[in-house]
């Protein structure tokens, strides 16, 4: 499995690479809202890579995959989701209420509120009506016009078959789905910064580390959801995965523990127990 992918391009699925193109590169990250919400966005800047949102030390905080702001103060969350998980929706619900919590300071007023979209990337059909973009906004059911708030949720599903969407964005969805797409500028400048990231071996092996402790976390996954419901088993298990790997990286050398609690979206406390347990 490692040498598989070790000389396969690593495909946009794995939550690493998504937030090393998407986080690291603002252009691509522009690139990317614009043909999810096709409309044009001057320019954006990335806040944070795998940002956390806490509002407050006792309520549940979120983490991010790429957290982007615009010109005008409009800000984007862009999410790779490789598996169903059922509840994408209330996780974009908390996200946005998240980052409208944290967009206002004390004394300002909600009508200095700017726009929140959410962006979900699926190698998966969301809805299931086979289209390969949803769009959603807050509706009145009695006029069914939308009421204006700025919140607005767009899920791309990458296993569509439809024409529905810009010749770009289907070409993304494409890749994104496994198909060896070439041609097209957008992903062809996503392929040639993963084939960069591969010939640098400190990313490689932060890449490794990370797949390697999400493989071992789905099989413990797997177990836990024999005992306590697959799904809730599978989203439990690979919570704990993903910390592990982060724990990985400390007990590597290759992140603090500071960085390493940020990124996962846990106290340092955490980190640093599970830092514990694997050097045993």
């Amino acid at each position: 499995m490692a040498n598989s992918r070790r000389t396969a391009r690593p495909r946009l699925t794995s939550g690493f690479v998504f937030k090393s193109v998407f986080g690291e590169d603002p252009e691509k990250c522009r690139r990317l809202l614009e043909l999810a919400l096709g409309t044009r966005i001057a320019r954006v800047e990335v806040l944070q890579p795998e940002r956390e949102l806490d509002v407050h030390p006792g309520y549940r905080a979120g983490r991010v995959d790429v957290l982007a702001e615009d010109a005008e103060g409009n800000r984007y969350d862009a999410e790779m989701q490789a598996q169903p998980r059922g509840d994408e929706v209330l996780r974009a619900r908390h996200y946005q209420s998240l980052m409208d919590a944290l967009r206002l300071r004390k004394g300002e007023e909600v009508s200095e509120l700017r726009r929140s979209v959410v962006v979900f990337v699926c190698d998966f059909d969301p809805v299931g009506a086979g289209l390969r973009r949803y769009d959603c906004v807050t509706t009145c059911l009695q006029t069914g016009e939308p009421v204006g708030d700025g919140r607005r949720l767009v899920m791309l599903n990458a296993r569509g078959s439809g024409d529905e969407v810009d010749p770009s964005l289907g070409a993304f969805l494409r890749a994104v789905a496994g198909e060896d797409v070439v041609g097209d500028p957008f992903v062809d400048g996503i392929n040639a910064m993963i084939d960069a990231y591969v010939s640098d071996p400190e990313w490689m092996e932060r890449y490794m580390t990370f797949e390697d402790e999400l493989e071992a976390a789905r099989a413990d996954a797997e177990a836990l959801g024999l005992a306590r419901g697959l799904e809730q088993g599978m989203k439990q298990g690979l919570e704990q995965g993903a910390m592990r790997a982060y724990a990985r990286m400390v007990t590597d050398g290759i992140l603090d523990a500071e960085r390493a609690a940020a990124y996962a979206g846990v106290a340092v406390a955490d980190i640093e127990r599970e830092v514990d347990a694997l050097r045993g």
